[in-house]
């Protein structure tokens, strides 16, 4: 996916978090394009990752780099000589963020603010920032378009409304520094761990588990598959049009409540099997509660579509086949910082 306006910039893309879900797609996308790629991540991501990357680096031109983007010495000898830099690294996870406030905010905005500092004297020409239609809260009306009011709440939407005043900030003090600001809406694929709704339901009807849903099953979402997403990303690369813009990634043509997504994963994989939903009707065991929890909120991406030719390809149906043929579903992350 490229438009008239894209330009080609010289030198090595960076992506933080390169080892994560939508990181390492990003790279495999990137590499097998003939495009050289520095992944920089924790250790324990490359470990779980490292069939896949040792695959790549026999294709393609690809650096990995153990680190963390709170070591803003690392991220300055990684960035060096990296014309594109996209910052996907976060603390990710409902109860790992809501038990770790001060964790989520140092990583999250301070190590932002790292990575930022570093493409600024490593003169980076353009900074694409992971943001999340976490920052919208509740929303007032769907679907959401990006000049929508933000009202998080929680300490991920507030440290990512951070994250995304930061990178305008440091474009402001720094003209030179292109930015763009990427709002993922449920993305979701192959690998993705089973601490994300479409993984833990597919990972349940496998097993011939009834597929759980908490809470009353009618709060409503729009799903994006990890494919279609860095689509996106790549369509955003080192294009002029997007410097300076914030889009919404996601697929606003799959909007399911989470009864209905939890029946077309039993659908899909296992029409016969006489599994039902299980709707528990309360949060009561979980790390989400009334209070915190999103009843409706879905995407609209027809900027994206216009700006950046950004047209998602993959049904739920699809995507929830290729998280079953993919293999094994990690349970959680390969860490808990």
């Amino acid at each position: 996916m490229t438009t008239d306006g894209q330009k080609k910039m010289s030198g090595t893309v960076f992506i933080t978090g390169g080892a994560g879900f939508i990181g390492r797609e990003l790279a495999k996308k990137l590499v097998r394009k003939g495009i050289a790629v520095t992944c920089f991540d924790l250790g324990e991501q490359f470990v779980r990752q490292k069939a896949l990357f040792s695959e790549l680096a026999e294709i393609g031109d690809i650096r990995c780099v153990v680190g963390t983007i709170l070591d803003r010495s690392a991220l300055a000898q990684a960035i060096d000589g990296c014309s594109i830099v996209f910052h996907l690294a976060a603390m990710l996870g409902v109860k790992r963020t809501e038990e770790n406030r001060l964790r989520c905010l140092e990583i999250n905005i301070n190590g932002t603010d790292n990575v930022l500092d570093a493409a600024v004297k490593c003169r980076v020409e353009h900074v694409i920032v992971a943001s999340s239609s976490e920052v919208y809260g509740e929303p007032a009306r769907n679907p959401l378009h990006e000049t929508d009011p933000t009202q998080g709440k929680t300490v991920y939407a507030v440290s990512k409304l951070a994250a995304e005043e930061l990178t305008k900030g440091h474009s402001q003090r720094y003209p030179w520094l292109n930015h763009t600001i990427v709002r993922f809406f449920n993305t979701y694929g192959e690998g993705q761990v089973a601490q994300f709704v479409i993984s833990r339901l597919v990972k349940q009807v496998l097993e011939g588990r009834n597929p759980v849903i908490y809470g009353d099953g009618t709060q409503q979402r729009s799903f994006g598959h990890v494919d279609d997403v860095t689509a996106g990303l790549e369509a955003i690369m080192g294009n002029p049009r997007a410097f300076g813009q914030t889009y919404n990634l996601g697929n606003s043509n799959e909007v399911y409540t989470l009864t209905r997504l939890a029946q077309r994963v039993i659908d899909t994989l296992a029409p016969d099997s006489g599994l039902s939903v299980e709707v528990t009707g309360t949060f009561d065991g979980t790390d989400r509660d009334p209070h915190r929890e999103i009843y409706s909120r879905y995407c609209a991406t027809t900027k994206a579509r216009d700006e950046l030719g950004f047209v998602p390809q993959i049904s739920i149906e699809e995507g929830i086949r290729r998280i079953a043929a993919a293999g094994e579903i990690h349970e959680d992350w390969p860490f808990n910082p």
